[in-house]
């Protein structure tokens, strides 16, 4: 009996469907690990490798994860009168080049914080806060915070060591820090904790800028990449000096427009390369804070508000406690949220909004 074998038409459709499936394949590797960047990215941090954090004034002198998708509408099938469509060659091809550019094409979405702890210090024995919770309880109950705002990366302020060390252990290698508790790289009050599941450092530097008294701080900055999209981003976090208030000191206007300054060259100097940056922090100031940064740069604000021929006009209510990023990231879900768990953890609102980047 005569042995059946493949024509030759056949052997070479299927030559040509395992050659471009290879192919395609290919390219959702690269464009999974490379991201379409090529070698342009940053370097580890120093953070990660031990190296020493560069201190820049950059002045002057010598920041939901995934929105839900739309509803759909299930329509009941309707009984087919033709014959079933048999796969073409190719078509295994044309789905992966499908998937690839789905990667290809979806966003940076994340959610971002800022959220002054209120330092242990205040509410001590003799502290001069009206709270009087240990910062043990406050911490877990910061943390209960930012679980309920699904908050991906947030920058804190008056994060004092016994904090930074209560944060870390609760959260463990699932967030990422810096500056580490114990680490003199950057000044650990104004630290940027990351949900490490969502998104990588690649580097740490930190942004110098006068503070309460005039006194030299270096803040910290960091460049964060997404996982899912390789797309990066810079956070700064902040604590502009207050006037007036029982522990400030005195007048600190002058530090405070000072530092307001140092931090438009910041942004300024992060994003000459086109990496989207962003800024938040106490500001200690509202429609002040709101028309000089309006005034210097072409920002966005989290809460609103409008800047232009009309005028100055900042969000209403106006917060001290801000969320800028730099034209071209869209803001949605804004949420300045005071409500009885905020208030038994910290004397400030806790202002967080999802961010996705151009």
């Amino acid at each position: 009996m005569a042995v059946l074998r493949p024509t030759r038409s056949v052997l070479l459709d299927a030559a040509v469907l395992i050659a471009i499936v290879g192919v395609v394949a290919g390219l959702v590797v690269l464009q999974v690990t490379a991201g379409g960047r090529g070698d342009d990215r940053a370097t580890p941090s120093s953070q990660q490798s031990g190296g020493p954090v560069e201190h820049a004034t950059l002045g002057p002198s010598p920041t939901p994860s995934t929105p839900a998708a739309a509803p759909t509408t299930t329509l009941p099938a309707t009984p087919s009168t033709t014959a079933p469509v048999p796969p073409q060659p190719g078509s295994q091809a044309s789905s992966l080049a499908q998937s690839a550019q789905s990667v290809a094409a979806s966003p940076s979405i994340f959610r971002i914080a800022t959220f002054n702890v209120l330092g242990a210090s205040h509410t001590r024995k003799g502290g001069d806060s009206f709270i009087k919770t240990p910062y043990d309880t406050r911490m877990s109950d910061a943390v209960r915070i930012l679980a309920n705002h699904a908050v991906d990366v947030v920058g804190f302020q008056e994060f004092e060591p016994p904090q930074a060390q209560a944060f870390q252990r609760q959260m463990g290698a699932g967030w990422g820090m810096f500056p580490r508790p114990g680490s003199d790289q950057a000044d650990g009050r104004q630290t940027i904790a990351w949900r490490e599941s969502a998104m990588e450092l690649l580097s740490a530097r930190t942004v110098t800028y006068p503070y309460f008294g005039g006194q030299t701080i270096h803040t910290p900055a960091v460049q964060l990449r997404m996982r899912a999209t390789e797309d990066t981003f810079w956070v700064i976090s902040v604590h502009n000096p207050a006037t007036n208030c029982a522990v400030c000191g005195g007048n600190n206007d002058r530090y405070r427009s000072a530092a307001v300054q140092r931090e438009v060259e910041a942004i300024r100097a992060l994003s000459a390369d086109g990496t989207p940056v962003f800024l938040v922090g106490d500001m200690n100031s509202k429609r002040t804070f709101f028309c000089e940064m309006a005034a210097a740069l072409p920002v966005v604000f989290a809460a609103g508000g409008s800047y232009g021929a009309g005028g100055c006009r900042p969000p209403q209510p106006t917060p001290i406690d801000w969320i800028l990023a730099t034209a071209g990231v869209s803001f949605s879900g804004y949420l300045s949220d005071d409500g009885p768990l905020v208030d038994a953890a910290t004397d400030h609102p806790v202002n967080s909004v999802t961010a996705m980047l151009p």
